[in-house]
């Protein structure tokens, strides 16, 4: 109690030396406030970002194998390369059942997408007449029949039909891309219901209920009804000047229903369909597993894996770099604010010489006499890490969005840089608005604009123990130089 007591009356009587302690220690912990505070909220974000946005693996064609067996097989005859591009449509939907089947799949879904024409709507084209016109002159039954050399033996179609096996499949939807805006999506357990662009059902004066009659386009007897259940809209912008987007003729069923119309279509006249595949890995950490198991399960050399890891870092990385750069400056605070703190208690002890020696001349122990500076100590730095952790929650939300809004203007920067590089810093001609610069399209890249850096008990916890620490280290550090003079030569040297 003597030495709380000792340890009060010397710093209301050294005010203005406890005052320049004070408010070093305020700035130390202001700084300490807004790192940590920033670094504990990127983390958390980082970490609810990764958990609410899954690792998705996709089978894509491995188009550097694929070109390396064509080009080997050249001197080989034509069925040799035809043999590799058949191989290549092989993956069925027994194979990515069994590829879902892992310890490393949460889930997984499917679709399939084929090319159709129709005999009751027209697609979505500002020139409909011109390609309707173009296309009887290109593709004639006969020309098939009688084996005319330089055209395919399957047509094109007008539509694009696209079954999903789930509503997860449906990422347009999820993302907001598409959205319905009449109707509803369909079940997709069902068969025979479709959602169609708003596009096309304004160009075709459809609705809700409308029958629309699909006709396989290598064999017009070969006809397949829908019925519209919903009409979504398209968020997207076209690449080129157009009066309708990408989707506008793309119709949206189930995986059911576009699997019984190839699997019905005659095998003279069989449609042609893409089964694509996604699967929802169960961390970052599980992609090379998984696609080794993929090797072992036999997928062909001419499929890989790619996943979204990349979008889903590039998102984090102006919020990655934010959080080592407080990491950097809260070890550099700690540094300086230590390194001057050391030298505050070292001044301040060397001019209290005098009453170290008297206290120790009475009988007072080396320790207590510590302890009753660094006593002194403590109870400043209390009071500053309260005055400091004050200011820093004021602070530190304006401070880490203007950071973060800096770190995202220095990466559009960087692409913007990248453009000039490549000439592209002019007006363009295709894909863009009036007036639009392609620069501008990097200003709203998909990264995290905000950080809400909150102080929760971690924080406080974490900025009490480096403030105490730091304090006690300078503190013992600038005592035991004084301590280890014996008291008599301390009183003896005082003039």
């Amino acid at each position: 109690m003597y030495i709380l007591k000792n340890a009060i009356k010397s710093i209301t009587r050294n005010k203005t030396r406890n005052i320049l302690i004070l408010i070093v220690i305020v700035i130390i912990s202001i700084s300490c406030c807004v790192s940590l505070s920033i670094k504990n909220s990127a983390n958390k974000l980082i970490e609810s970002y990764n958990s609410s946005n899954e690792i998705i693996g996709k089978l894509t064609v491995n188009r550097e194998n694929l070109r390396k067996d064509v080009k080997s097989k050249k001197s080989e005859t034509d069925d040799s390369s035809s043999n590799i591009l058949e191989n290549l449509s092989k993956l069925t939907i027994d194979d990515i059942k069994n590829y879902g089947e892992s310890i490393y799949v949460k889930s997984y879904y499917y679709t399939i997408q084929t090319d159709m024409n129709s005999s009751n709507i027209q697609k979505a084209s500002s020139d409909n007449q011109q390609e309707n016109l173009e296309s009887d002159d290109k593709f004639k039954p006969d020309d098939f029949k009688n084996g005319n050399t330089g055209k395919s033996s399957t047509v094109k179609g007008d539509f694009s039909v696209v079954g999903y096996s789930s509503l997860s499949a449906m990422s347009e939807f999820a993302d907001g891309t598409y959205k319905i805006v009449n109707g509803t999506v369909f079940d997709v357990e069902s068969s025979g219901k479709c959602v169609i662009s708003e596009e096309l059902a304004e160009e075709n004066d459809l609705d809700i209920g409308s029958k629309i009659l699909l006709e396989n386009p290598n064999n017009v007897e070969e006809t397949f009804e829908l019925e519209i259940c919903g009409i979504y809209s398209d968020s997207t912008q076209n690449s080129e000047f157009s009066m309708f987007s990408n989707s506008a003729n793309k119709i949206l069923t189930t995986y059911n229903t576009v699997n019984d119309i190839v699997e019905s279509s005659s095998d003279d006249n069989k449609l042609n369909s893409q089964v694509d595949a996604s699967f929802v890995l169960t961390s970052k950490n599980a992609i090379s597993s998984f696609e080794e198991e993929l090797q072992e399960k036999g997928l062909s050399s001419y499929y890989t894996l790619t996943t979204n890891t990349e979008d889903v870092e590039n998102s984090l990385k102006p919020i990655q770099n934010l959080s080592n750069y407080a990491s950097i400056f809260l070890l550099i605070v700690l540094i300086v604010g230590g390194v001057i703190l050391l030298i505050i208690n070292m001044i301040n002890i060397r001019e209290r010489k005098y009453e170290i020696g008297v206290l120790r001349s009475i009988g007072m122990k080396k320790s207590l006499v510590s302890t009753q500076f660094i006593l002194e100590t403590f109870i400043v730095t209390l009071v500053a890490v309260l005055i400091g952790t004050i200011i820093g929650s004021v602070i530190t939300v304006p401070v880490a969005n203007k950071m973060l809004e800096s770190e995202i203007s220095s990466l559009s920067q960087e692409r913007q840089n990248v453009n000039q590089n490549f000439g592209m810093d002019s007006k363009m001609q295709k894909g863009m608005e009036p007036g639009a610069d392609i620069r501008d399209t990097y200003q709203n890249g998909n990264y995290i604009t905000k950080l809400n850096a909150v102080i929760d008990f971690n924080v406080v916890l974490k900025l009490i123990l480096i403030s105490i620490l730091l304090t006690f280290i300078s503190s013992v550090i600038s005592t035991i130089t004084i301590l280890r003079y014996s008291p008599l030569k301390i009183l003896s040297s005082r003039s």
